[in-house]
Order: C-alpha cells, then structure tokens, then sequence
C-alpha cells in the first residue's frame, strides 16, 4: 500500500471512529458536553436560537486532541446551521493552508481525454 492509500485510510478509520463516538450513548450522556449545553442556557452560543425555540442544538469540538476525553472548554454549544457554518469555515480555511503539493497528494487523478480522437465528430 502506497503512502497516500494510508493517509486516506487512516483518514477514513479516524471519521467512522468518530462517527461512531458521536452518534453513542457515550457522546450523548458526555457530563462535558451536557455542561456545556446548560452553561449555554441551551441556546447557540452565536445566535438567539434555542432548544426552548424548538432548534437542535449541538456540541462544537474546538479541538480534537481529547476526543473521548473531553474537557470543560473543549466544547462550545451551537445551533445546528451556525455548527454547519462554523465546520464549513474551519474546513476552508484548513484547505487554504494546504500547499499545492499536499493538496495533490489527497487527489490523485487520471487524466484522459474528454472524448476519443478516432470517432469522427466526437471533438466538437
């Protein structure tokens, strides 16, 4: 197995550890998290939105170096659009700082052309 085929694996292992983590009674009865919750009166810590206003809301992982062992602090309680704007942020901003090389190590491609030369017609 190639170098970038274990990245990508690891990649994957990692996501469905986590997936798995946050979809467990584990993760739900987490005595971090649901501090978090209350410490937020069940309200978006970036918006009005609220449990009471009959919004989800969820637990933000500020980091990921203790998951499973979260502390207080790690966790920030968010609405579920402010959580997808707030992952969607973070993500782009991770992707900026990746250097083209790297970039092209998580995406190998093959090339090829986009029609075949030897069917009349087929280049227009």
């Amino acid at each position: 197995m190639n170098k970038n085929a274990r990245v990508v694996l690891s990649h994957w292992t990692d996501l469905m550890d986590y997936i798995n983590y946050i979809t467990s009674n584990t993760w739900r009865n987490n005595p971090v998290r649901l501090r978090e919750l209350e410490a937020a009166g069940f309200q978006c810590r970036l918006c009005p939105n609220s449990v009471a206003s009959g919004h989800v809301l969820e637990a933000h992982h500020r980091t990921y170096s203790r998951i499973g062992c979260e502390t207080d602090g790690d966790l920030t309680a968010l609405c579920r659009d402010c959580h997808k704007g707030v992952t969607s942020m973070l993500r782009a901003r991770r992707y900026a700082e990746l250097s083209p090389a790297r970039v092209q190590d998580y995406f190998k491609f093959e090339t090829s052309a986009l029609f075949d030369p030897s069917i009349p017609g087929a280049e227009q």
